[in-house]
């Protein structure tokens, strides 16, 4: 039995963070349509040896950018041998491969490369299924921070490469029943399943885990998903639920920082255009705890001294509302009210200037941006002075 496993989990973490496609989208010309023929085994893991199927549907499936769908198919001999001939055409960035259904299962061959492919290329093996206790064990898990957004969110990339080292098939109770899960952030929005070796709608999140609902058979899968956490869900602190043979954890932000026990440095990694520091762990217990910090964005920033100005607006509104009802009875003065409406204003202002410059306003550069704010804070300062000479 040869047991597939893919080796490229960091590639496919930036794959997943930058939305990049393997190969560049340039028209390519039709192949002309060529006769091809594929033979080989489907078998099954024997105590000492594999044995051969007999009685099983093989088909070959075309799947390209054109068209997709079965093209031929056969049922395996006595000896689990099957051979069957189809025509390759069209797009030559077309992938051929053979399935073969058993217990309900479906498995695959390798790509078939060429007009004719046989032996490894073309052995399929299938196993007995099972809902019983099989442990995946996470031979990779991938986490990736990226940079805030305008609004202080960031986008986080969970890779998991998990392994089945038995020899069945591991299913649920039903269709809908989990095989694995693993915790998600309780503020984590805008889940999305990625790329990997599961279908995308085996994933969803269920509260605060993410389940797989799928048949996982012996070997290596891969596995990802994307959300956003907001400023508020950092430091963020989590511990592995399971032993973890490589943790892996890239940040964009150069002021981001990761603890944990085995984590090490390993320098930085850059993908189109965009630079990550990367930390690596060997051999992660089950229970290690991670904590990751973010440096606080300019935006949250400028959020808390816009809720404290409003705070101290509404005080001095407080206190000018008590002396006036204390003073009912002494001659009007106009002055306050006119500054307290000069402080309300300006503290307007300042939150609309901000809210353009998050949004991007093409007429409002940095330079612009920082001179007028400063202003508008010199004048709120002196609105506020002005406003307790006058009571």
């Amino acid at each position: 039995m040869r047991l597939r496993a893919l080796a490229w989990g960091r590639a496919l973490v930036l794959l997943v963070l930058c939305g990049v496609s393997a190969r560049a989208q340039l028209p390519v010309p039709d192949a002309p349509p060529v006769d091809a023929v594929v033979s080989g085994r489907v078998v099954t893991p024997g105590r000492e040896r594999e044995i051969g199927m007999p009685g099983v549907m093989v088909t070959v499936h075309r799947v390209g950018p054109d068209t997709a769908g079965a093209l031929d198919s056969a049922r395996t001999d006595a000896g689990g041998r099957y051979t069957i001939r189809y025509r390759r055409f069209g797009s030559d960035e077309a992938v051929y491969f053979a399935a073969a259904l058993h217990h309900g299962i479906a498995y695959f061959s390798s790509p078939l490369r060429g007009v004719r492919a046989n032996a490894d290329d073309a052995e399929i093996t299938v196993f007995d299924t099972t809902s019983g206790p099989v442990t995946l064990t996470v031979q990779g898990h991938h986490l990736v921070v990226g940079a805030p957004k305008p609004d202080g969110g960031r986008q986080i990339v969970e890779v998991y490469e998990l392994s089945n080292d038995t020899t069945v098939t591991l299913v649920g109770r039903d269709s809908l029943a989990a095989i694995w899960s693993a915790p998600i952030p309780h503020d984590a929005t805008g889940f999305v399943a990625g790329q990997g070796d599961v279908s995308p709608v085996t994933l969803e999140r269920r509260g605060d885990r993410v389940t797989l609902a799928a048949a996982f058979g012996p070997g290596v899968k891969q596995l990802s998903y994307s959300y956003t956490l907001p400023a508020r869900a950092f430091p963020l602190t989590f511990a592995h639920e399971r032993f973890t043979g490589v943790f892996e954890v890239l940040l964009e932000e150069p002021g981001a920082q990761v603890r944990a026990a085995g984590l090490r440095s390993m320098g930085e990694v850059t993908t189109q255009g965009r630079q990550f520091k990367r930390f690596l762990a060997q051999s992660a217990p089950k229970g290690e705890t991670v904590r990751i910090d973010v440096p606080v964005t300019s935006a949250g920033t400028r959020t808390a001294v816009l809720v404290s100005v409003a705070v101290v607006i509404a005080l001095a509104m407080v206190a000018t509302l008590a002396r006036a009802l204390l003073r009912r009875r002494a001659p009007v003065d106009d002055r306050p009210a006119a500054a307290a409406e000069s402080v309300e204003t300006l503290a307007a202002a300042i939150a609309t200037l901000d809210a353009r410059h998050d949004a991007g306003d093409a007429t409002l550069d940095d330079g612009v941006y920082t001179r007028e704010r400063a202003a508008l804070k010199a004048r709120l300062s002196a609105s506020l002075a002005a406003r307790g000479d006058a009571s």
